[in-house]
């Protein structure tokens, strides 16, 4: 076979296996070069496999030069109705020419923003000496490698000022679930009770019951499911709370300032995702183990709060779409608690939402994205008669209640 004939092949293959999969390939959009220089080709040169062998057609790649080394950040945007959860997997695509590893290593990173680290995907190991070589590298765990708005970031590195390289085709391919999760999804009007303190009361006839995770037995779950009902555990993913099993799992970095009205919890650092995420895990993974269907992560909103730490708005996005994803890892459905300034960003993360005390601070119009999603809002007010709130919650489409800021068993529903 000719060298024309393998190249025309190889190129028909490649372009065929883009088009038919063209609504799942992402092409860069954005080129930052940090240390290092790149040439001046279009970024649309990317989305085109076009080069093999030796060949040299120099408007149809792009070349990266080190000056003491290269460091250069591409960008990728998932398309609007795709999430990172729904990622089950994704490929990096190359097509590289330039000098092997053992001469000068090439290396491509992503973000990971669950960890908030680089993550080699992979290098110019298996690549011939300036030869055109396509490589592919499948990436493990997907869901951690987009932001909140579905933005993808690749490094491109190299430490040594040695030789340049060349870059034909650069792209990233996944695939998602398109069938919904399995978990619970409830929509509006579904009755609920939420009770986390005293002797449980498991009399209401009502769709589901929020519990504490941790004071909950087998058994009393167990016995719920067993009435029909659906089981939500509480528990907090944002604070510490010093009476907890697992209190002394939290080393002091974490430790923040005491919540306001709550002198046995403090403010986590969210941030510390290495630290807090084994420890989030295992709660989850109780969750799991113990039967509960879904879960009620509360004070997930400290960067609105004075918690002691300069935690960003991005800070507590990456944070609570970690635990959405996670929830959904292990089976279980996830209810936003508050952060209703986030709710446009979460809507699509979370599965429900609830709130305390909208109709009180005149907030409850925030809450609106879920019910339009089809997704349930539950929430409760402390203060004021049924009568002052109900009519409007009710109007919204919103399951609210009336209960003690204890959370004991006593209730008045609005429907």
């Amino acid at each position: 076979m000719t060298k024309q004939l393998t190249r025309l092949l190889t190129v028909l293959v490649l372009v065929g296996l883009a088009s038919s999969a063209s609504s799942n390939t992402l092409y860069p959009i954005k080129l930052k070069s940090q240390k290092g220089s790149h040439s001046d080709q279009s970024l649309d040169v990317l989305a085109q496999l076009d080069q093999a062998g030796s060949d040299n057609d120099w408007d149809t790649y792009i070349e990266f030069s080190p000056t003491n080394k290269y460091v250069g950040f591409f960008s990728f945007r998932l398309p609007s109705q795709t999430n990172a959860a729904d990622l089950i997997t994704l490929t990096l695509h190359v097509n590289y020419l330039g000098p092997t590893k053992a001469d000068q290593r090439w290396a491509w990173h992503l973000r990971n923003f669950c960890t908030k680290k680089w993550v080699l995907v992979g290098d110019n190991k298996n690549a011939s000496d300036w030869l055109w070589t396509q490589m592919n590298f499948e990436i493990d765990d997907p869901s951690c490698y987009a932001d909140g708005n579905g933005k993808l970031k690749l490094r491109y590195y190299t430490k040594s000022n040695d030789d340049s390289s060349d870059l034909d085709y650069l792209a990233l391919s996944y695939t998602t679930d398109d069938t919904p999760g399995d978990w619970w999804q409830p929509t509006p009007g579904t009755s609920w009770q939420w009770q986390l303190s005293g002797s449980l009361d498991s009399s209401f006839d009502v769709d589901m019951y929020d519990i504490d995770l941790f004071d909950t037995s087998v058994a009393t779950i167990d016995q719920l499911h067993d009435d029909g009902r659906v089981v939500i555990c509480y528990f907090s993913a944002g604070s510490w709370e010093d009476w907890r099993d697992d209190a002394d799992g939290f080393p002091d970095s974490v430790l923040g300032k005491t919540l306001d009205g709550w002198p046995d919890e403090k403010w986590l650092d969210i941030r510390e995702l290495d630290i807090l995420g084994p420890i989030m895990g295992a709660r989850l993974d109780e969750a799991a183990n113990k039967g509960c269907d879904g879960v009620e992560p509360d004070n997930v909103d400290g960067y609105a709060n004075k918690s002691g730490f300069p935690l960003s708005y991005q800070d507590q996005l990456d944070y609570n779409i970690w635990l959405a994803n996670a929830a959904h890892e292990r089976g279980l459905s996830i209810g936003l608690k508050n952060d209703l300034d986030q709710i446009v960003d979460l809507v699509e993360h979370f599965d429900w939402a609830l709130n305390e005390q909208c109709f009180q601070y005149d907030e409850c119009e925030l809450l609106l994205p879920f019910v339009q999603a089809g997704k349930a809002v539950f929430g409760v007010e402390y203060r004021g008669s049924v009568n002052s709130f109900c009519p409007q919650a009710n109007a919204m489409d919103f399951d609210w209640l009336k209960k003690k800021l204890k959370l004991n068993a006593w209730r008045e529903a609005c429907r």
